[in-house]
């Protein structure tokens, strides 16, 4: 209980708030995909940016040897093109949606993202709240009691 009387909220139901206000629009999250592409994110899987750098590098060694040196340079260019263009955006929209598919509805997934860090909730533009060194948990209560609905 806290001193208003009232039992303190689990994580899961402050989390099941954050859900709420992040789809109400009140609060918005930001995700810093590069971060939270790094090996021990709980929301990264390697294999999405790894197999693409592999074929890039094999392809690009093949136009070298198949076709000279222009060849070869050529398809290197493309490559980091590619990668940049494509296959960077491509990875943080997977991270973003494991982000709201995943970790907002697993209290011990979203923790670990916490501590992680490369997040940050947002109201009306402003940071508000920046993991790991912020308490969402807290973020969540503040939100809730300026909407009115302080249940804690």
């Amino acid at each position: 209980m806290n001193g208003g009387g009232m039992p303190a909220r689990t994580d899961a139901e402050l989390l099941s708030a954050l859900r709420a206000s992040l789809r109400a629009g009140r609060v918005e999250l930001r995700l810093d995909a590069r971060r939270l592409d790094s090996q021990d994110s709980p929301v990264s899987v390697q294999a999405e940016s790894t197999r693409w750098l592999y074929a890039l590098v094999v392809a690009s060694g093949a136009a070298w040897s198949w076709g000279g040196h222009a060849a070869g340079l050529a398809a290197g260019a493309a490559s980091v093109a590619c990668w940049y263009l494509w296959v960077r955006p491509d990875v943080a929209r997977r991270i973003s949606r494991r982000v709201e598919d995943v970790a907002l509805d697993d209290a011990a997934t979203w923790r670990r993202l916490w501590r992680h860090g490369g997040v940050a909730l947002r109201i009306a533009g402003a940071v508000a709240c920046v993991a790991p060194d912020g308490n969402w948990m807290q973020f969540v209560r503040d939100l809730d009691m300026a909407a009115g609905e302080g249940r804690e």
